[in-house]
Formats: C-alpha cells, sequence, structure tokens
C-alpha cells in the first residue's frame, strides 16, 4: 500500500490561518472553528494539514479572516486538491506543482520555493515539514499571495493593451492605450507610475535562455505562431533547456524557423534531428510529457517548418542586426490576441553560457524588425 504524505500546500496555509489567527489578537481555534460551521477538531485538522478545507467555505474564510482575498484563496484551495490527488508519489507531486505553476503563474511563486522542501517531505515527519516551510519562505509568500488583491482589467484592456501586432507593426497607439488604462489614477500614484517608467526607459532587460524558456512555459497557452530567425540551424537542436510543449497547445497554429547557414551535418534534415531530440526528452519524462507522446509526429510535421534561405543571407544579418552588434538569434512570439513580443540572442552550440546575452526589444526596434520580418515569410509563404 502506498503511504502518502501531508499535502504541502494544505500545510502552508494551515500555517498561514495560524499566523493570522494571532495577528487578529490570538483568536482561538475553537472561536474560528464554530464561526466556519466546522467541528473543532476539524478546523485543527486544517491548520495542521490534516485535512482539507473544501473550496465550499471560501466565503466563509474571507468573513472570518478579513485579510484574506477571496480570488486568491479560492485558487488556492483549488491547487490544493489538485496536488492532494497525487499525493501517493512526491515525483507525482513536484511535477504536477510544475503544471500549476505553469497554469497560474500568480501562484508560481508560492510553488516555487518547494523546491527546497520535496527532500523533507519524503522523510515524512510532518513537523520536519512544517518547520521547513516556515524557514524557506513559504508561509510569508503564501500569505502575502492571500492578502494581496487582484487587479482588475477587462478582456478588452488586455487584449488591446500590448502593441505592436503582426499584421499592423506600426499602430501608433501605444501611448493612447496605456492613457486610456491610466485615467482615473489618483495624480499622487499616477506620479510613482510615470517616474517608474522613466527610469526604466534606456535599460535594456538581459534575458538567459533558462529565463525565456520559462517565460515561454508560462505563456505557452497564449501563443498562436512562433518565427525562429537563426544564423546556425543546430542551435535549435537544445531540447534540455528549450521543450517545445507548446506545439501542442490548442491555440497553437504554426512554428517556422528559418536559418541563414547550411547545417554542419548534411546526412539528416534538421527538422528530423529536432523531432529525435525531443521524443527522446519526452520518453525520458514520459509523465510529464503523456500528452505531447500522442500523436507526436502528426503534430511536428502539421506545426513546425524549417526553411533553409541563403539566398536572403543580407536580410537575416539585417534582422540579427541589435544596436550595431551581429546576434545570432531573434525569436518572434505572436500571441492569439495579435499582439507580438520579439527576443534576439547571441546563443550558438558553442558560446559559452556566461558569454549568452539576450533581451526583450524595445518598442521602435520591435516595430521596424517586424515589417522586414512580414516581409520575409511572406516570400516564403507563411501566412497567419
Amino acid at each position: 500500500m502506498v503511504k502518502k504524505v501531508k499535502n504541502p500546500l494544505a500545510q502552508a496555509l494551515g500555517l498561514v490561518f495560524q499566523r493570522t489567527r494571532d495577528k487578529m489578537g490570538g483568536v482561538s481555534s475553537s472561536r474560528i472553528a464554530s464561526s466556519l460551521g466546522l467541528a473543532a477538531s476539524h478546523y485543527r485538522m486544517i491548520e495542521a494539514g490534516s485535512a482539507l478545507l473544501q473550496p465550499a467555505r471560501a466565503i466563509k474564510v474571507v468573513q472570518v479572516f478579513e485579510t484574506i482575498e477571496f480570488i486568491p484563496l479560492c485558487q488556492v484551495l483549488v491547487s490544493i486538491q489538485i496536488l492532494d490527488s497525487v499525493r501517493g508519489s512526491i515525483d507525482d507531486m513536484k511535477t504536477t506543482a510544475e503544471f500549476l505553476t505553469q497554469a497560474d503563474p500568480a501562484i508560481g511563486k508560492t510553488l516555487a520555493l518547494f523546491e527546497d522542501l520535496w527532500e523533507v517531505i519524503e522523510s515524512g515527519q510532518a513537523g520536519r515539514v512544517a518547520r521547513k516551510i516556515v524557514s524557506v519562505g513559504i508561509v510569508d509568500e503564501l500569505e502575502s499571495f492571500l492578502t494581496t488583491e487582484p487587479v482588475a482589467l477587462t478582456a478588452e484592456a488586455i487584449d488591446n493593451f500590448m502593441t505592436p501586432t503582426y499584421q499592423y507593426p506600426i499602430t501608433g497607439q501605444l501611448y493612447s492605450k496605456i492613457g486610456d488604462i491610466l485615467q482615473g489614477v489618483a495624480p499622487f500614484y499616477l506620479d510613482v507610475i510615470l517616474e517608474l517608467i522613466d527610469n526604466l526607459r534606456g535599460i535594456a532587460p538581459r534575458v538567459t535562455p533558462g529565463e525565456l524558456a520559462q517565460w515561454e512555459q508560462r505563456h505557452r497557452n497564449r501563443f498562436s505562431h512562433v518565427i525562429g530567425i537563426v544564423r546556425k540551424p543546430e542551435v535549435i537542436l537544445d531540447v534540455d533547456t528549450f521543450d517545445y510543449s507548446f506545439l501542442w497547445q490548442d491555440n497553437f497554429q504554426k512554428m517556422l524557423i528559418i536559418h541563414r547557414d547550411s547545417p554542419k551535418v548534411k546526412t539528416e534534415s534538421i527538422l528530423s534531428k529536432l523531432a529525435d531530440n525531443l521524443k527522446r526528452r519526452y520518453e525520458s519524462e514520459r509523465i510529464k510529457y503523456e500528452r505531447q507522446l500522442l500523436g507526436f509526429d502528426e503534430t511536428i510535421n502539421r506545426k513546425l517548418s524549417i526553411e533553409y534561405r541563403k539566398e536572403q543571407a543580407a536580410e537575416i544579418d539585417a534582422l540579427l542586426r541589435h544596436r550595431e552588434t551581429q546576434m545570432n538569434n531573434l525569436w518572434v512570439y505572436i500571441m492569439t490576441s495579435g499582439y507580438a513580443v520579439l527576443f534576439i540572442d547571441n546563443a550558438s552550440v558553442d558560446t559559452e553560457a556566461t558569454d549568452i546575452y539576450g533581451t526583450s526589444l524595445a518598442y521602435d526596434e520591435t516595430c521596424q524588425k517586424l515589417v522586414s520580418i512580414r516581409e520575409m515569410c511572406s516570400d516564403i509563404g507563411f501566412e497567419l
């Protein structure tokens, strides 16, 4: 019989409840239980992480603990239920926690701290786990998440905020859209926001391959197309950092990779090599990539295209130039809402990790490159 450990997220929530009671002047657990309509013994088990608080109690919880917000609490309670379904295996819990982080980045900061917890959980000693939950900052992070009011944006505001788009690279609407969103903000806060934006001007964010891969994971269900313009095709064969799992998202339609130089080894196509590498990785992590392995070949053939365009070397060189520096790879992520996010980097198969430089392009450069990318894709016959 498989021994089940305590649900660590449920334990963390119980510790937050204990801390909140203390901040309320040391209200007894019996009194809290009565307010929630629970038996005192059952509520004590919830605080200990031995019993789960059901989502149906969420409204009463926010009425009793006034600092806890309703929506974050519901997110936590659902996450607890999902984790509890795989409590028989530490590995499955770790994988599920990763999925939850990808599905709901808002709770990701809390779940990321669990990385330091799994080894202690395997010991099965609830006391040690509780102390570790506190010492690595999980209770602090979860409390912050639960007590922070979510920012409310309408669907229209979210869809229309980011420009430029692939279809209309130069819209001239960015500033008016920001202005519309900031209307109604108190002047005191508006001054802080404008100062922050002004301080950020001219600062180019440095993005490592690992950070870009994490960004991909968080946004993978929001991509419709991805375009890669690379100097050497071998760079795309690295599947240890990038797992290409967005290809299997229902919203995703097509990935196009254009390479400037010919492959070093011509006995096998780059597409075949990439597919082989991906399949090997997925099979080595079958639990995580079970969905991708189903219909693997059909998805690769339908959604991934690789083009060798030596005759457009000059155009590719121009696209790979960033601030008078020649880079090696340009990635265009086109979201389902239409807007585009561009990253450029100097990575190659021979580049040391410490020497890799990547960044997300500023607004003006993004507009300029999108115009050229559209022309190149049109020549190839790639249309959105």
